[in-house]
């Protein structure tokens, strides 16, 4: 079997959501306010965020690292060990994780690709606010053909994106940040999206930016509970 191929070293970020177990949530959130500044002193840390869901049962939480090396060192590491037994034994009902990358300059990009699209603000949405913006994305983005939202195998959001936010991050990259994220089949779909005068009535609300991200790979046994496409792992609670 011929060696995994080298793969090249861009901004790193890990797509992933969970639920938490009943009764919790008084240890969950003070432990990760004291896990961040461990996270924020490994080599290549970029940032870490979460936040709440619009109309969805999940958490998002994600981690940014300068390259693919970086977060996997990160993940070999005691620290991460220790929280994820804890998640386990404890914190969470459920969770999955994809990892994705920025291509380099003059790569081609074939196959799916994640987009995220930021919103910065000065202030959170208003009630009536976020009720335009879910519209506008329910009734305009099935037209560009995303692919439907898979959260776990099998199992997909109402709608093909996810609209996070307000985040929590650090560092803060404003004084308050919005993430839409959408799968696609093709960087070329995705650029329509990306482009479209829907998507651009977003920068009446705030400061709109889009990076598109391919996929990370696992080989074989790589990682626990990955999925045999090698770039999706999930992990539920048994009965």
């Amino acid at each position: 079997m011929a060696a995994p191929t080298r793969i090249p070293q861009t901004l790193t970020m890990m797509e992933a959501c969970f639920t938490l177990a009943p009764g919790v949530e008084d240890e969950f959130w003070p432990a990760q306010e004291r896990f961040g500044p461990i996270a924020a002193a490994a080599p290549g840390f970029r940032g870490v965020l979460g936040g709440p869901i619009a109309n969805s049962s999940w958490l998002y939480f994600g981690g940014v690292f300068a390259t693919p090396e970086d977060m996997d060192q990160w993940y070999h590491t005691r620290h991460h060990r220790a929280v994820q037994n804890k998640a386990y034994e404890t914190w969470f009902n459920a969770y999955y994780i994809r990892k994705w990358r920025l291509p380099e300059d003059g790569e081609a990009v074939t196959g799916r690709v994640l987009v995220e699209t930021s919103l910065a603000r000065r202030e959170p949405l208003s009630d009536n606010e976020m009720s335009s913006v879910l519209k506008l994305l329910d009734q305009a983005l099935p037209a560009y053909g995303p692919r439907p939202f898979e959260t776990l195998s099998g199992e997909f959001e109402p709608n093909p994106y996810q609209f996070v936010g307000p985040l929590e991050e650090a560092p803060q990259l404003a004084p308050v940040r919005y993430l839409l994220l959408t799968h696609w089949d093709s960087a070329e779909q995705a650029s329509k999206w990306s482009a479209s005068p829907e998507l651009m009535t977003l920068g009446e609300l705030g400061e709109v930016s889009t990076r598109t991200f391919i996929p990370i790979y696992h080989q074989p046994g790589e990682r626990n509970y990955l999925t045999p496409d090698g770039m999706h792992r999930q992990w539920v609670r048994p009965a």
